[in-house]
Formats: C-alpha cells, structure tokens, sequence
C-alpha cells in the first residue's frame, strides 16, 4: 500500500511539473506563429486520411489535445458534446491524440466504445508545433482559420460550455 502511495505521489509529481513545463512552452508562441502552425497542420483520421483545418471553413473549431488516461480531458466530452449539438452548423470539434502515451489502437479503441460525434484524430506534429506538453489543451480557430485563443486544463463543465459557447457567438 506505501508503495502505490509512493508511486501515485511521484506520478502527480511529474505530471504537475509537466503541466507547468507545457504552459509557459505553449504560451512563448506568439498568435502569429500558432497561425503560422495551424494553417500548415496535417492530421490524420482513424482511417489515415489527412485533415486540415480548412475542411471545416465556416465553423468555429474548438482543438481538444487529448488521451484516453487524462481524466480532466475525458470530463470535459459530454460538454464538448453538447456544444457540438447546440451548434451542429456553427461548431466543431477535434479532438486531438498527440500519441504521448496512447497507440492508435487504444484511441481507436476509445472511439469504437464511446458515442461522441467529434471528428477524432492523430496529431503529434500539431501538439509538437504548438509546444503542447500538458493536457487537456484547447486551442480556438475561428471561421476563417484564424487562431483565436488557447487554454491549459478545464475550468469544469459549466465553465468551459460558456467559454466555448461565448467564442461560437462572436461568428454568428
């Protein structure tokens, strides 16, 4: 039992040091720079087709770094998926597996039990680009593919809703 205590200890150790790392990384990136990397950015879906952000002009979308083991990041879904309800013309989601610790097989896996209508994809050149060391991560493109803002972690469900839905406002 010492042992595990240990160990959970160490592990939130290394992931706060991690968060903290990640958001002062992220953050030296200048809006014109994180454009710069947006605009250039090639994921790909489950299948392997290539996704860029410009298939989804006219919509505000909302990046979602991810991983299957983040529970912040798997909190946050049912609220993204509401938005994406709210908003089935307006909005949408990718949410992004930056393969720090997930396969693809385990995010397929993720994806196959789970009913979320996001657009889910592989991404380690974005999350790289953009400094991501820390999840959850969002970043904000608005209509145009134009970077809007991004943000570290999750505020909770009611928070992150209004936020998202503040920033989907402002383009309709």
């Amino acid at each position: 039992m010492q042992r595990l205590i240990v160990i959970s200890l160490f592990v939130l150790v290394a992931l706060i040091g991690f968060r903290i790392a990640g958001s002062s990384a992220s953050e030296a990136l200048d809006p014109e720079s994180k454009n710069d990397i947006l605009q250039n950015a090639v994921m790909t879906d489950l299948s392997g087709a290539e996704i860029t952000l410009e298939q989804f002009a006219g919509k505000t979308v909302l990046i979602d770094i991810w991983e299957t083991w983040c529970t912040p990041c798997l909190r946050s879904f049912p609220t993204l998926q509401k938005l994406m309800d709210d908003y089935p013309d307006d909005f949408v989601v990718l949410a992004v597996s930056p393969g720090y610790m997930d396969s693809p097989e385990q995010v397929r896996e993720f994806v196959e039990n789970h009913d979320y209508t996001f657009e889910f994809v592989f991404g380690e050149d974005l999350a790289r680009n953009l400094n991501v060391h820390s999840i959850p991560f969002k970043v904000y493109v608005d209509p145009d593919g134009q970077y809007i803002e991004s943000a570290l972690g999750s505020q909770g469900p009611e928070r992150d809703y209004e936020k998202a839905r503040e920033i989907i406002h402002r383009f309709l």
